[in-house]
């Protein structure tokens, strides 16, 4: 897909639109101690860390790979990031996060809304799926809010992280 024809979608709150390298700096100061938490990173990312993640999710988008990604954009700044990718069996995992300035703003649900509708009308996929640790209270209700339907714990093929992890899915079975 040419970068031209990348998709920006707008929702009610926030816009999602691929990121370029020039955005990296952003991403590198909107990533905290939250996130590292979350994400079970080995350390806070490096500027070049941002800088090869980025190139990857650019490339999957120019050679209509398994991932889709775009940066969450709320009043002009970088809010954080929202991912779905292609599990290869008619599901695609959905993955985000909100930068700590931007956080309690809505933007976690209008991004998964926005993300998700997409995916499901242009991946060849049925259903969407978030798999969440059982601690993350907040991600917890945004995907809940967000109209995705708890499925049940998830499998430990399903994720990375230590703690055992919720399933969640959209559309709702």
């Amino acid at each position: 897909m040419e970068e031209r024809t990348w998709p920006v979608l707008v929702g009610l709150v926030c816009r999602l639109a691929v990121l370029s390298p020039d955005d990296a700096p952003a991403w590198l100061a909107g990533e905290d101690a939250e996130i590292v938490r979350w994400f079970e990173f080995p350390r806070p990312s490096r500027a070049e860390d941002v800088q090869k993640a980025i190139t990857a999710w650019r490339q999957n988008w120019l050679t209509d790979g398994p991932m889709r990604q775009w940066g969450i954009w709320h009043e002009g700044h970088l809010a954080g990031g929202i991912e779905v990718q292609d599990r290869g069996d008619r599901r695609a995992n959905l993955s985000y996060v909100v930068f700590s300035g931007h956080r309690r703003r809505g933007l976690a649900v209008d991004a998964i809304r926005l993300a998700t509708t997409w995916a499901l009308a242009h991946l060849p996929i049925d259903a969407v799926v978030a798999v969440i640790d059982v601690e993350n209270v907040a991600s917890l209700a945004a995907v809940e809010r967000s109209g995705f339907a708890l499925e049940g714990l998830a499998e430990r093929w399903e994720y990375d992280e230590t703690g055992p992890s919720r399933r969640y899915v959209f559309p709702p079975s």
